[in-house]
C-alpha cells in the first residue's frame, strides 16, 4: 500500500481555506496548515474533531527556509498555497512590497521548494477572480479571457497564475490554478490577510443593529455568489484529480446575482429584516451604479471534473445566517 503523505496547505485558518482544511481532514488525510495566525477557537470549533488529523504551524509565507524546513520534514508530497493578502486601497499604499512579496513571490518559493521534493505529486494554487479585474465586454469570462486587473491583488493573482504555467511548462511540475468565484458563507472574519468584508457581511452590521437597509437601487452589484464549501469541494477535487486536461479552473456558480437578490434571499431567513429603496442621500448602503457586468463561466470545471454548484444562493443565506446567528456579525 503507498504511504500517505501529509499535505501542506498554506493560510489554512483563512475563510475559503479553513473549508478546505476542514474538507481533506474529514477525509482522513493529514493536513500541515502554515499560517501567519496561530488557530482561533472559532476554526477549532468549526473543524471538530476533524482537528486530530491537523498540524498547525506558525509561519509566514515569505520566509523561504521555514517553508523548506516544513516541506522536508513532514516529506510533503501535495501543496495547496493558499496565502494571500487581499489589501483595501488604503493597504496598497501602506504595504505595496509586502503585498507583492506574500501574493507573489511565496508562489515562485513554493515552486522552487516543489522542485526539489523528492515525491512531490502535485501544487494547487488558489487563484482569484481578481486575476480578470474589470472593463470586458463579453458576456462571459472563460479562463482565455484577458487580464485587465490594476490593483495589486489582482495583477499578483494573475502573475502568480503565470508563473505556476511557467514552471509547469518548463520543469513538469504538476501545477493547477483554481479561480474561486464571488465566496459567501460561514468563516468570513478578519485575519491578518483579510481585513475587508464582502457586501452580504457589510449590510448584516445594519441588520444587527435592528436598522432598515436603506438602498439608493436594488439593480447593483452584481457578483456570482458561491457557497464558500462548494469552492472548497472543486479545490479538493483538483488537489485529488489525476490528470488534469488543463491548468486553469474557474470554480464559480456561474450566475450573477444583484443586491436585490441577497436583500431578499436575507429577508427570507431573517425575521423582521427590512429594506427599502431611498434616494441616495438616504441610503445607509450605497450601491455603486454600474452595469452588469459579464458571467463566469464554470463550463470547463464541470466538463473536466463533474463538478458542478450544488448549494443555491437561497441555501448559501441560511447557512450564512445560521452561522452568524450563532457567532455575531464579524
Amino acid at each position: 500500500m503507498e504511504e500517505v503523505m501529509p499535505t501542506l496547505l498554506t493560510g489554512g485558518n483563512g475563510w475559503v481555506p479553513s473549508h478546505v482544511l476542514r474538507r481533506l481532514a474529514q477525509r482522513g488525510e493529514s493536513v500541515i496548515t502554515f499560517d501567519v495566525m496561530p488557530p482561533d477557537e472559532m476554526l477549532l470549533d468549526f473543524l471538530g474533531d476533524t482537528q486530530r488529523n491537523v498540524v498547525f504551524l506558525q509561519g509566514d509565507v515569505t520566509d523561504a527556509e521555514h517553508l523548506r524546513e516544513v516541506c522536508r520534514g513532514y516529506a510533503i508530497d501535495r501543496i495547496i498555497h493558499a496565502a494571500a493578502i487581499t489589501p483595501r486601497e488604503d493597504r496598497e499604499r501602506r504595504e505595496p512590497a509586502t503585498i507583492i512579496n506574500v501574493n507573489l513571490m511565496s508562489t515562485v518559493t513554493l515552486l522552487e521548494i516543489a522542485r526539489e521534493l523528492p515525491a512531490f505529486k502535485r501544487m494547487v494554487y488558489l487563484g482569484s477572480g481578481a486575476a480578470w479585474g474589470s472593463g470586458h465586454t463579453t458576456e462571459v469570462l472563460d479562463e482565455e479571457s484577458p487580464s485587465y486587473a490594476t490593483r495589486l491583488y489582482g495583477i499578483t493573482k494573475h502573475t502568480s497564475e503565470r508563473f505556476c504555467r511557467r514552471y509547469k511548462e518548463l520543469f513538469g511540475l504538476d501545477v493547477v490554478t483554481m479561480r474561486p468565484g464571488s465566496a459567501l458563507g460561514p468563516m468570513e472574519r478578519v485575519t491578518p490577510g483579510y481585513a475587508g468584508a464582502t457586501e452580504p457581511r457589510e449590510i448584516l452590521r445594519i441588520v444587527a443593529e435592528g436598522k432598515p437597509v436603506l438602498v439608493n437601487t436594488l439593480d447593483g452589484l452584481y457578483y456570482d455568489w458561491t457557497y464558500v464549501d462548494d469552492i472548497a469541494e472543486g479545490i479538493e477535487r483538483a488537489w485529488e484529480t489525476p490528470n488534469l486536461p488543463h491548468d486553469v479552473y474557474t470554480v464559480s456558480i456561474g450566475t450573477l446575482y444583484s443586491i436585490g437578490d441577497v436583500l431578499e434571499a436575507f429577508k427570507r431567513h431573517w425575521p423582521g429584516m427590512e429594506y427599502r429603496v431611498v434616494p441616495i442621500e438616504e441610503a445607509n448602503y450605497i450601491v455603486p451604479l454600474s452595469p452588469r457586468g459579464p458571467r463566469p463561466s464554470n463550463e470547463r470545471i464541470r466538463a473536466d471534473f463533474g463538478w458542478a454548484p450544488s448549494t443555491s444562493l437561497d441555501e448559501t443565506v441560511r447557512i450564512y445566517l445560521d452561522w452568524v446567528r450563532h457567532y455575531g456579525p464579524q
